[in-house]
C-alpha cells in the first residue's frame, strides 16, 4: 500500500505540473481574448466589442485560475500521499 501511495503522490505532482503548464500555454495562446481586449481599448463604447470581450473573458480567467491552482493542488495532494506512505512504512517496520 505504501508503494501505491508513493506512486500516486508522484503521479499527482506530475499531473499538477502538467496541468499548470497546459493552462499557461492556453493563456498565452488565447488570441480571441487578446484580440477582443485590443478592440475594446480602441473603441471603448462599442457594444459589439464589449460583448465579444465579455464572452472571451470567462475562458481566459478560468485558464488563469487553472494555471495558478493546478500546481499547488498537485503538490499538496502528492505530498499528502507521500506523508501517509512514509507513516505506513514506519509503522510496518516497528
Amino acid at each position: 500500500m505504501a508503494l501505491y501511495l508513493k506512486t500516486l503522490g508522484f503521479t499527482l505532482c506530475v499531473a499538477g505540473l502538467a496541468g499548470s503548464l497546459y493552462c499557461w500555454q492556453g493563456v498565452r495562446n488565447d488570441e480571441g481574448y487578446y484580440r477582443a481586449a485590443r478592440a475594446l481599448e480602441k473603441h471603448p463604447g462599442n457594444v459589439l466589442y464589449t460583448r465579444e470581450f465579455k464572452i472571451a473573458e470567462p475562458r481566459h480567467m478560468l485558464l488563469l485560475a487553472g494555471t495558478f491552482s493546478a500546481l499547488p493542488c498537485g503538490l499538496v495532494w502528492g505530498s499528502l500521499c507521500f506523508g501517509v506512505a512514509s507513516l505506513m512504512a514506519s509503522q510496518r517496520r516497528s
